[in-house]
Protein backbone atom coordinates (compact mmCIF):
# COMPACT_ATOMS: atom_id res chain seq x y z
CA UNK A 1 0.00 0.00 0.00
CA UNK A 2 2.88 2.47 0.90
CA UNK A 3 4.29 2.14 -2.52
CA UNK A 4 0.87 2.40 -4.59
CA UNK A 5 -0.11 5.99 -2.32
CA UNK A 6 3.46 6.54 -3.55
CA UNK A 7 3.02 5.92 -7.23
CA UNK A 8 -0.63 6.39 -7.78
CA UNK A 9 -1.47 9.24 -5.76
CA UNK A 10 1.74 11.02 -5.40
CA UNK A 11 1.92 10.76 -2.15
CA UNK A 12 5.01 11.79 -0.15
CA UNK A 13 6.73 9.88 2.70
CA UNK A 14 5.67 12.26 4.80
CA UNK A 15 2.23 12.01 3.68
CA UNK A 16 2.24 8.61 4.54
CA UNK A 17 3.18 8.88 7.44
CA UNK A 18 0.36 10.80 8.53
CA UNK A 19 -2.03 8.76 6.44
CA UNK A 20 -1.03 5.28 8.45
CA UNK A 21 -0.94 6.31 12.17
CA UNK A 22 0.67 3.59 13.30
CA UNK A 23 3.49 3.96 10.95
CA UNK A 24 6.44 6.00 11.79
CA UNK A 25 8.39 8.10 9.25
CA UNK A 26 11.41 6.15 9.18
CA UNK A 27 9.53 2.72 8.71
CA UNK A 28 8.10 4.39 5.43
CA UNK A 29 11.46 5.43 4.32
CA UNK A 30 12.55 1.67 5.01
CA UNK A 31 9.93 0.73 2.78
CA UNK A 32 10.58 2.82 -0.01
CA UNK A 33 13.94 1.79 0.51
CA UNK A 34 12.86 -1.70 -0.16
CA UNK A 35 10.85 -0.59 -3.28
CA UNK A 36 14.10 1.33 -4.81
CA UNK A 37 15.83 -2.01 -4.50
CA UNK A 38 13.11 -4.14 -5.72
CA UNK A 39 11.48 -2.06 -8.11
CA UNK A 40 10.62 -4.36 -10.89
CA UNK A 41 9.56 -6.86 -8.77
CA UNK A 42 7.39 -4.93 -6.64
CA UNK A 43 6.29 -3.17 -9.59
CA UNK A 44 5.06 -6.71 -11.72
CA UNK A 45 3.46 -7.28 -8.84
CA UNK A 46 1.08 -4.35 -8.46
CA UNK A 47 0.34 -5.00 -12.21
CA UNK A 48 -0.67 -8.33 -11.67
CA UNK A 49 -2.92 -7.61 -8.84
CA UNK A 50 -4.54 -4.87 -11.10
CA UNK A 51 -5.21 -6.94 -13.31
CA UNK A 52 -6.59 -9.51 -10.94
CA UNK A 53 -9.14 -6.66 -9.54
CA UNK A 54 -10.12 -5.50 -13.21
CA UNK A 55 -11.07 -9.69 -14.41
CA UNK A 56 -12.48 -10.24 -11.00
CA UNK A 57 -14.76 -6.63 -11.64
CA UNK A 58 -15.63 -8.04 -14.94
CA UNK A 59 -17.12 -11.36 -13.48
CA UNK A 60 -18.95 -9.64 -10.70
CA UNK A 61 -20.56 -6.83 -12.03
CA UNK A 62 -21.74 -4.01 -9.95
CA UNK A 63 -25.69 -4.62 -9.41
CA UNK A 64 -27.91 -2.44 -10.78
CA UNK A 65 -29.36 -1.23 -7.71
CA UNK A 66 -26.25 -0.40 -6.49
CA UNK A 67 -25.47 1.89 -9.81
CA UNK A 68 -28.82 3.46 -8.94
CA UNK A 69 -27.60 4.47 -5.64
CA UNK A 70 -24.39 5.69 -6.73
CA UNK A 71 -25.79 7.80 -9.58
CA UNK A 72 -28.28 9.12 -6.89
CA UNK A 73 -25.00 9.98 -4.29
CA UNK A 74 -23.29 12.11 -7.24
CA UNK A 75 -26.73 14.49 -7.95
Amino acid sequence: MIVADYLWRGWSAEEIARQYTYLNLAEVHAAMTYYFDHREEIENELIAEYREVEEWKKTHPTPPFLVRLKEQAKR
